[in-house]
């Protein structure tokens, strides 16, 4: 080869080389270092331990090189060209903000050529409480108990509401050993409770209480127990549906509360009757075979009877809408003034059923009251365990289940022990009035005594 050659070809070469130098110069760091030394890869998922699921599309990042990949839906991750060495492995996800936490990180040492395995979390409901809290302990000895406050009907959230951490031992109407209010989001904190005591933790907002849930923290650990208000309770829909041209009942229609479970069929009278419906507006669908649908709105308050009537006609006319007749709370009077469905009993509606009836329990068994159910049935005796014939007297706005709940029985504001002889026995005559209360009504009145609701009879 002559000299001329020999330069040719060197200067071929130094053009190659200054090539590579200037394409691994426009390479990324982390890159360049990998062309280098050599790479590893990594592949894992990231999950929220707050909230029990998969972080999709959270920021995985290696610090320190520009080695970076987004999650998929499901959290998993791949990187790869991850430069030999010892690295801290990030993450970054908007939830972080929310929660108010930094990027959580792990230390990892990677080979060439190796393919690491990692789980990235955010740190439990548990661990942030820990730390939110630290600087408001007044010491060693303390503990953390945090939740949510519900609505127990509708599931909503109850800013500002009061919640109460009472020792178990203490005397009734002690102060609280720790109170605090919710946010803006119905959660609340309490970072400095007293370690290793039983605990009454309760909520309350204005005049309403929850029930309250017995629990105990151990020192430097944290609790998550939501709490649920009493502060619904739900309505009664009651009406009727008749013909627009000959004002004759309905029977047989087909009345259905849209968005939820609710649906009944109209009495040979063309009365219907709901009492499971949740506060609210809800739409009314009426249907009958020789009759044109229609839909309604009504609203529904906690508490409340609406009674509606319902106009029909077999073909397609400008008829006035859904017309409510009677709004009633607390089953103060009867529903629509027709003694078919009743909260209060008057002695004048006991009057009219007394031909039917011969003793109590028959006459409940005929007033139409909401979630009143009789019903005969065999229990065992709580002293022998002997099964008899017993009496099921229960007041619920939901129907069905298993089992018995009785409702407290009083007769002239006093509890009656076995109610269910009491109501099979007594003569209906000495009865001045009755009121049916709902579980609800029936604590607010007696207290927890009549959890399952209450039957309140008031002789002459």
């Amino acid at each position: 080869m002559t000299d001329k050659e020999r330069m040719t070809d060197l200067t071929r070469s130094l053009k190659t080389t200054g090539l590579l130098l200037i394409a691994l110069l426009a390479l990324p760091q982390a890159q360049v270092a990998a062309q280098l030394t050599g790479s590893a890869s990594l592949s894992g998922s990231v999950f929220d331990s707050t909230s029990m699921q998969e972080l999709g599309g959270a920021r995985v990042a290696i610090i320190g090189t520009s080695v970076s990949t987004d999650a998929d839906e499901l959290g998993r991750f791949r990187l790869e060209g991850i430069p030999a060495g010892t690295h801290w492995v990030s993450f970054y996800h908007s939830r972080l903000q929310t929660l108010g936490v930094s990027p959580p990180s792990r230390q990892v040492s990677f080979r060439e050529g190796e393919s690491v395995q990692l789980q990235l979390a955010v740190p439990s409901e548990e661990t942030l409480l820990l730390g939110w809290c630290l600087a408001e302990q007044p010491g060693p000895g303390y503990g953390v108990i945090s939740g949510i406050v519900t609505d127990s009907l509708t599931g909503v959230e109850m800013p500002r509401a009061i919640v109460t951490a009472t020792l178990a031992d203490r005397p009734p109407g002690a102060s609280p050993a720790v109170e605090v209010r919710t946010d803006d989001s119905g959660r609340y904190r309490m970072c400095a409770v007293p370690a290793g005591r039983q605990l009454r933790v309760q909520a309350h907002f204005g005049p309403n209480s929850g029930r309250s849930v017995v629990m105990a923290v151990q020192a430097g650990e944290a609790e998550v127990t939501d709490l649920m208000l009493l502060m619904s309770a739900e309505g009664i829909l009651s009406g009727r549906v008749y013909d627009f041209g000959t004002g004759d009942g309905l029977p047989g229609a087909t009345v259905v509360v849209m968005g939820t479970s609710s649906s009944t069929l109209t009495d040979a009278e063309g009365r219907f009757v709901m009492d499971d419906l949740p506060p609210g507006r809800h739409l009314i669908t009426t249907d009958h075979l020789a009759y044109g649908a229609r839909t309604d709105s009504v609203t529904i308050f906690s508490q409340e009877t609406v009674d509606i009537v319902v106009q029909m006609a077999p073909q397609a006319l400008e008829i006035e809408g859904l017309m409510v007749t009677s709004r009633t709370r607390f089953g103060k009077t009867s529903l629509a003034g027709d003694a078919k469905r009743a909260d209060f009993i008057s002695r004048e509606e006991i009057d009219v059923l007394l031909p039917r009836t011969t003793n109590t329990a028959d006459l409940l068994r005929n007033v139409n009251a909401p979630g009143l159910r009789i019903r005969d049935v065999y229990m065992a005796d709580p002293l022998t365990g002997a099964t008899t014939p017993s009496l099921c007297i229960e007041v619920s706005r939901r129907s069905g289940g298993e089992g018995c709940k009785p409702a407290a029985v009083f007769i002239n504001g006093i509890v009656v022990p076995y109610p269910d002889q009491v109501i099979r026995d007594m003569d209906p005559n000495v009865i001045d009035h009755i009121e049916v209360l709902s579980p609800i009504d029936a604590v607010f009145r007696f207290g927890s005594l009549a959890g399952n609701g209450a039957i309140v009879i008031y002789t002459r």
